[in-house]
């Protein structure tokens, strides 16, 4: 049985996880957004969205086999509900279009903020609301231009 998520990190198309765990899937469903904050983490390469606040965080929606959950549970540290350990939380929460209807509901990976650890290597808010462009933002102002003057 199929099992709808909603990606807004690594997992959405572009993004090294998505080649990893979903490109050969056919999974893409369509865009969509939730409502919450999306933020950096210290160390590392990958976001967290949190549900407190109200910025529409772009993102996609994905059908995926119950195997390839399993793979993609495991890749975000999610253990089990409940588990205090888990770096994400797996919850349906529910998606949005671009005029704030409710299109569908899905599993979202939810920053656990039970966690202290979780908590504590929170950074910047990603003021776009969209990891794929921030990190092309971020390519763009690493790129260093030679000076032939």
């Amino acid at each position: 049985m199929k099992q709808k998520i909603f990606v807004y990190g690594t997992l959405r198309k572009g993004m090294y996880n998505y080649d990893l765990y979903l490109k050969d899937e056919d999974s893409f469903r369509q865009y969509g957004y939730i409502k919450g904050s999306l933020m950096t983490i210290r160390g590392k390469a990958y976001p967290a969205y949190i549900t407190e606040g109200q910025d529409m965080i772009l993102g996609e929606i994905h059908e995926v086999s119950e195997k390839t959950l399993k793979l993609i549970d495991e890749m975000e540290g999610y253990f089990g509900k409940g588990n205090p350990n888990n770096e994400y939380n797996k919850e349906i929460c529910d998606i949005y279009d671009e005029n704030n209807q409710i299109i569908d509901q899905a599993y979202v990976y939810v920053f656990n903020m039970d966690n202290r650890r979780n908590v504590s290597a929170l950074e910047n808010d990603i003021e776009s609301h969209d990891y794929v462009k921030y990190i092309q933002e971020i390519k763009r102002n690493e790129k260093t231009y030679s000076i032939d003057e």
